[in-house]
């Protein structure tokens, strides 16, 4: 650890001169000029007029004023005595990481016990911060700039300043028609997210963090925050690395009966949670279903609130709104009687869409599929023989049964479907889902989680989060 020298008191409060104005850093004509590297993923402005332009082509950088192992070396042409007493050997380090596909984070990580800073703030020893776009790096004293960092990711620059202050924004994990989610990473934690962004041009009113805020449950996607700009909302949602059930059945064409269980018990334990308290999904699918790992042994959560609705006994289920092949009949019956507002449905359209995704993941085939797709679902018209090819169960055939009828009166609910045989008697599943929660539990970092205050979270402009393409929805009346 690099000491202090006795005697001295190094504040932040303390303001350590550079030899020249750093204000100044910027006009030398020859730093201008100097041609990018075409192969740098980033560049150091210097605020300092003894310091150089420095392109960042490695993954790795030290800065410090020791001679050897450093790339960019403090002297004490850059600094007074009493600044360079401060510098560290290696005062702090810049390094890219990979991140599957999405591209590469940035962080810079303190080495000095005496201060690197991040656009003023102190980072502290061995903390690692994200650095990104126009971020500016002092040392010794939040006044000695020495590099402002330019990022040459530029959809990232298109952020609001309100999230960039706070995130570090990267590649793209999902887009639909009113918005799209980005991986995003806490400055200052650099904690990993998935930042769900909602035009404010989209159209149903505001519920998704209203209605998150208000649940708490290990198979739904948790809420952290939201940021309101002018013209979008920015929700930040815990990420799930192993992405959606959707690809793991396109990337492995049909599951095993025993992993498709695992999956979709996990769902259905979300799902009654939700109808237990009066909230009905509306748009079940499995582009809405999160897994911690590219696997079917994975930890499920539940994603996508926009359509979700709280029913009340002055609220009611009658808008056309979720994604096609999962639609219940009632809903397209719902359609078809516009003039007569009174026609309404109920929550077991999520139990529908949960028989739909139960045979796909078992057939790798959508049940209702292909031209006159509506005329099929309102009459329950499905082909069971693909099932039989693959062997799958009487219990797994007798629940799509209970699931795929066309009456929702005589249709299963939650409490049924986890009571089936099928769920019920499989202690051995049941038991592995309780090991892999738990697993994934404690390997989270602890995070205060995000309590929104309802009455702020109601008295937000109107939304609508449908961030799928092949999500549909119209105004809700109530």
């Amino acid at each position: 650890m690099d000491k202090q020298p006795t005697g001295t008191n190094m504040g932040d409060s303390d303001i350590l001169t550079p030899l020249i104005n750093s204000q100044d850093s910027l006009s030398s004509q020859d730093q201008i000029s100097k041609p990018e590297n075409t192969n740098a993923w980033g560049r150091l402005y210097p605020e300092n007029e003894c310091l150089k332009i420095e392109d960042l082509v490695k993954d790795n950088y030290n800065a410090g004023r020791q001679t050897n192992d450093v790339d960019f070396q403090f002297t004490k042409q850059c600094f007074s005595l009493k600044v360079m007493n401060h510098i560290s050997k290696i005062h702090f380090i810049i390094n890219r990481e990979k991140i599957g596909t999405l591209g590469y984070v940035v962080f810079i990580t303190d080495r000095s016990a005496n201060g690197t800073f991040l656009n003023g703030e102190k980072i502290g020893k061995d903390n690692r911060w994200i650095l990104s776009n126009n971020d500016k790096i002092a040392v010794v004293s939040k006044a000695n700039y020495v590099y402002t960092f330019t990022d040459k990711r530029s959809d990232y620059l298109n952020c609001p300043q309100k999230v960039r202050e706070q995130f570090a924004v990267y590649g793209i994990l999902g887009r639909g028609t009113f918005g799209e989610v980005r991986l995003a990473f806490e400055k200052k934690t650099s904690k990993c997210f998935a930042l769900k962004k909602v035009n404010r041009e989209s159209c149903i009113v505001l519920r998704e963090p209203d209605i998150l805020s208000s649940l708490s449950h290990p198979n739904i996607v948790n809420m952290e925050n939201f940021i309101d700009t002018t013209d979008a909302i920015y929700i930040t949602l815990e990420y799930m690395p192993g992405g959606t059930l959707k690809q793991l059945i396109e990337n492995t064409k049909r599951l095993k009966e025993s992993e498709s269980k695992i999956i979709l018990y996990q769902v259905a334990r979300a799902v009654q949670y939700l109808h237990n308290r009066s909230i009905a999904h509306r748009d079940l699918k499995p582009g809405n279903i999160l897994l911690s790992i590219k696997s079917p042994t994975s930890v499920v959560k539940l994603a996508d609130f926009g359509l979700s609705k709280k029913i009340t006994e002055n609220t009611h289920l009658k808008t056309f709104c979720g994604s096609l092949a999962y639609l219940a009949p009632e809903v397209f019956l719902n359609r078809k009687n516009i003039a007569q507002s009174c026609i309404k449905y109920t929550n077991k359209v999520d139990s529908w869409s949960f028989g739909v995704i139960l045979y796909e993941c078992l057939s790798g085939y959508k049940p209702f599929a292909g031209d006159h797709i509506e005329e099929k679902i309102c009459k329950g018209v499905y082909n069971i023989t693909k099932l039989k090819l693959f062997n799958t169960s009487n219990g797994a055939q007798d629940i799509i049964k209970q699931l795929l009828t066309v009456d929702y009166n005589m249709r299963f609910d939650f409490d049924k479907i986890l009571k089936h045989i099928w769920f019920e008697k499989d202690m051995l599943m049941k038991e592995k889902v309780g090991n892999l929660i738990a697993e994934f539990s404690n390997g989270l970092k602890p995070s205060n989680k995000f309590t929104a205050n309802k009455e702020n979270v109601t008295k937000k402009i109107k939304f609508c989060s449908c961030l799928t393409q092949d999500t549909c929805s119209e105004s809700e009346h109530t």
